[in-house]
């Protein structure tokens, strides 16, 4: 007999799955430290911890069901406080150019042609409630968690372990803005706005926008892009490094199991 699949609650622990791995980390632009004048590698960690399935050996999401995505970054061969003690510059067009902060941000592309795939997110209620594009985290290095404490998270509704799990995530024992130690990148860091240690983002769409159909009609595969930037003094955003998935199949229905 064909069965229907048993539906899964939008929380339930068995939709987290590491989906589809990142390519190691691409360079765009050469990062300095400002008082050795020594060349800092930045490297992204990233992954997909719900959303994708594969199947018939390629990498499958639905439009209409949320992804989670987890990003992180980390300086190659440096010690962890060093952005604590340190500031960063880039050379553009001959020009040296003070970072004022790092940031890590999610897009979506057309694998075949490169043109944006726009992303929403959710409020955490499913409704017609506010949708946004993903925010882009100012960010100080750190790792990734394990994938089994995202999925752990989900489910939390108890404060108390909420703000515990949110260290994790956010730095709100480093001292940023006026507070930052002399001499740190930090203290060009936006005051009043959570940095985080890890970019968590959660309740992810694909859009189902007109053009965005149009688009996907003639590409028929989307790749996830983590990058981080260089924030420079008049919010300018330089793209300093990225990581992305491999070509992902984007299909407009759920199966039977729709979650």
């Amino acid at each position: 007999l064909d069965k229907k699949k048993k539906k899964l609650a939008p929380r339930s622990s068995l939709q987290f799955k590491v989906g589809p791995s990142f390519s190691g980390t691409t360079h765009f632009q050469t990062l300095y430290a400002s008082s050795s004048n020594c060349t800092i590698v930045p490297n992204i960690s990233a992954r997909v911890d719900r959303g994708f399935d594969k199947l018939d050996g390629e990498w499958v999401g639905y439009k209409r069901n949320y992804f989670t995505l987890v990003a992180a970054f980390q300086f190659k061969n440096s010690p962890e406080d060093l952005i604590e003690r340190e500031t960063f510059y880039i050379i553009e067009d001959g020009i040296r150019e003070e970072i004022e902060c790092f940031a890590l941000k999610l897009v979506a592309k057309c694998h075949e042609d490169e043109t944006p795939v726009p992303l929403v997110q959710h409020t955490a209620k499913r409704d017609r409630g506010p949708q946004t594009v993903p925010p882009i985290y100012p960010a100080i290095p750190s790792h990734l968690p394990r994938h089994e404490v995202i999925r752990e998270v989900a489910n939390i509704r108890n404060n108390n372990k909420i703000d515990k799990y949110n260290q994790l995530f956010f730095a709100p024992d480093v001292k940023m803005g006026n507070q930052a130690p002399i001499g740190s990148i930090l203290k060009t860091y936006p005051d009043g706005i959570e940095v985080a240690k890890v970019a968590k983002y959660e309740r992810i769409q694909f859009s189902s926008s007109e053009s965005h159909k149009r688009t996907a009609m003639t590409n028929k595969h989307s790749i996830l892009e983590v990058q981080l930037v260089a924030v420079l003094d008049n919010d300018d955003e330089v793209l300093l490094a990225s990581t992305k998935t491999p070509p992902l199949v984007v299909r407009g229905r759920s199966p039977s199991n729709y979650h």
